[in-house]
């Protein structure tokens, strides 16, 4: 028995819509409505926002154990620093927010040493790439003594942290300390100080001995400086130096006036007196 074949279909050309034709405009999109739009704007902006924050916030808090293991190489790397002879006298952990490093926190300790402050610590992790297998590169700050600079306790974040901020002539670092590591911050300051009067107090004394002797007394005169005399001309002219009046008229510097009187070494015979220019 032959199985009856399925009816063809139905070849006659269908109507087209009009939109379909050549030439026709297309049909209108499908519009949503106002609430259905403002919903999907605001479900991507609270998207990119929560994205932004996380990212914020995975970039600005260290990761756990990193103070940990940062204040550990810190203080291995503050050992291996110190030279010969030297002890430190008090130190504190502390941390620092770069703008290089995008403000994120890197952990390190600060060191109060007989000789300098010391500042050892450990940059944060990189954002992009993992750290490569390796020593961690430490960053390592030292400040003698005798170096212009001050270690004062201060403010930081408009007053939302506290720390110490260490100026020299070109810059200011500031180190954030943890209220509960306060006291060691103190105890640094006290040590900074008590170096820097002691290495102040032993160029005062160098500086007296390798000071040569002051001529006698009866071989001194008094001149009275006038208008636009340098402590230069009067050196040549009392045939000395300048090191010699500043000397003998404790001077703390090479700048006079007009009017001062000076003790100058005396000269056979005596320099003539140049007349007075103002009259």
């Amino acid at each position: 028995m032959t199985t009856p074949l399925p009816p063809l279909p139905d070849a006659t050309p269908r109507p087209r819509p009009g939109w379909f034709r050549a030439g026709a405009a297309r049909p209108p999109a499908p519009t949503r409505r106002l609430a259905v739009r403002v919903a999907l704007a605001l479900s991507s902006l609270t998207a990119i926002l929560t994205t932004v924050a996380v990212v914020g916030a995975a970039s600005v808090v260290p990761t756990i154990g990193a103070r940990r293991v940062a204040r550990e190489m810190a203080n291995r790397e503050l050992a291996s620093q110190l030279r010969g002879g030297e002890t430190i006298i008090a130190r504190v952990y502390a941390s620092q927010r770069r703008w290089t490093d995008f403000y994120r926190e890197s952990f390190g300790v600060v060191a109060a040493t007989d000789r300098r402050v010391v500042y050892v610590g450990a940059p944060p992790l990189p954002l992009l790439r993992p750290r490569e297998d390796g020593p961690m590169d430490l960053l390592t700050e030292s400040y003698p003594y005798d170096a212009a600079f001050t270690l004062e306790p201060q403010s930081l974040w408009r007053g939302r942290l506290r720390g110490l901020a260490l100026r020299t002539p070109a810059r200011q670092v500031d180190f954030i300390v943890d209220d509960a590591a306060w006291p060691g911050a103190d105890a640094v300051v006290r040590a900074t100080r008590a170096g820097r009067s002691a290495v102040t107090r032993a160029n005062a004394t160098l500086d007296a001995a390798l000071r040569p002797p002051a001529l006698p007394a009866e071989q001194f005169d008094t001149h009275v400086v006038r208008r636009g005399e340098t402590l230069t001309a009067l050196a040549r002219r009392y045939r000395t130096t300048t090191d010699i009046l500043q000397q003998l008229n404790q001077l703390p510097s090479g700048e006079i006036q007009a009017g001062q009187r000076l003790r100058v070494p005396r000269v056979d015979p005596p320099p003539a007196t140049l007349p007075d220019s103002t009259g």
